[in-house]
């Protein structure tokens, strides 16, 4: 008798042949930074490749600190697979960073623990990140506004990187103390949801009371939270640790390149390769944080073939190679074991 394919092991396979799929459309860039590594010092190289598991290793540390402040105890050696996993199946399945949830929230239910929970604490990791790193936006704007560099594309990058910076506690906030707005406020982005599609002839429309239903669960996200105000900041700390190692490994990097750069001309380039990484309709940015990147650096005088080699070396250590361990890392995770 056959055995009955599992739903979880359809949405692997399919996965997997997205996975493949995406790599054959991407597949001039990874040669790419494989021509690149040649460019560079190999010493060096390997520093940074090192440095970047050093990046990966806080940031999943960041992590097990958010959550902490829900109540789920993991260890580090547990949440590695469940973040580099999760990086994969963001960029497979872009919805604004939100498809790497379900393996938290899966993950959690496995072990019979809240999903509710797993879900408020990968949302304080993601907050935590994005609000250390708003310190770093405010650095660079100012950098590049004094050297007269500042253009238009990066004011209104940095304000739509503001809005799911702020969005998510506000909105925390509002549930929690203005009930009746918060609900209004979520109807008013139903009702223009719902006009859109209508007017598109999209068979998709938000229900009546998802409004209130989301509301809900806001004001049970905030009571999970409530009294961890420490907790939180510590996680923005170890946050902001993550990014300041992952600048460090793009300095290693111009070395490795014989490149001079000025600190504030490496942090402003790294800032708004995040920015554009985060707001971009490419999943993870892919060709977008590259030429933002070559474009910052070439704008202080770094060579265009030095500074696009830098750029595709950077990518290829803190996206490429993560991406390809996360795929190797999904097998591993119970959801799909």
């Amino acid at each position: 008798m056959t055995k009955k394919i599992s739903k979880r092991k359809l949405i692997f396979f399919a996965l997997i042949t997205i996975f493949f799929v995406y790599i054959f459309f991407n597949y001039t860039e990874i040669i790419a930074v494989v021509d690149a590594f040649s460019q560079g010092s190999w010493r060096w190289l390997i520093l940074a490749a090192i440095t970047q598991v050093i990046y990966y290793l806080v940031y999943t540390l960041m992590t097990q600190k958010a959550f902490e402040t829900v109540g789920i105890k993991r260890r580090v050696r547990d949440l590695y697979p469940l973040v580099l996993g999760s990086l994969f199946v963001n960029t497979l399945a872009p919805t604004a960073g939100n498809s790497g949830t379900i393996l938290f929230a899966d993950d959690a239910s496995r072990r019979n623990e809240s999903s509710t929970k797993a879900i408020v604490g990968y949302l304080v990791s993601t907050v935590a990140s994005y609000s250390s790193f708003f310190t770093l936006l405010i650095f660079a704007i100012w950098f590049l506004a004094s050297n007269n560099l500042l253009n238009t594309y990066e004011i209104i990058g940095a304000t739509i990187f503001v809005f799911p910076t702020i969005l998510p506690p506000l909105l925390l906030v509002m549930a929690t103390k203005k009930t009746r707005g918060t609900i209004n406020f979520l109807n008013w982005i139903r009702s223009g949801f719902n006009f859109i599609t209508r007017h598109l002839k999209i068979n998709k429309k938000i229900d009546d009371d998802w409004a209130t239903e989301v509301t809900k669960e806001l004001q049970e996200a905030a009571e999970v939270l409530k009294g961890h105000g420490s907790k939180i900041a510590q996680t923005m700390m170890i946050a902001l640790t993550a990014h300041g190692i992952n600048i460090a490994s793009l300095y290693v990097i111009f070395v490795a390149f014989d490149i001079h750069i000025h600190y504030g001309a490496l942090i402003a380039g790294y800032v708004f390769a995040e920015v554009v990484r985060v707001i971009s309709p490419n999943p993870e940015g892919v060709g977008a944080v590259e030429a933002v990147i070559v474009l910052i650096l070439g704008s202080f005088g770094v060579p265009l073939f030095s500074a696009t080699a830098i750029a595709i070396t950077f990518r290829g250590l803190n996206f490429w190679a993560p991406l390809g361990l996360g795929f190797v890392y999904l097998q591993r995770l119970k959801s799909f074991k």
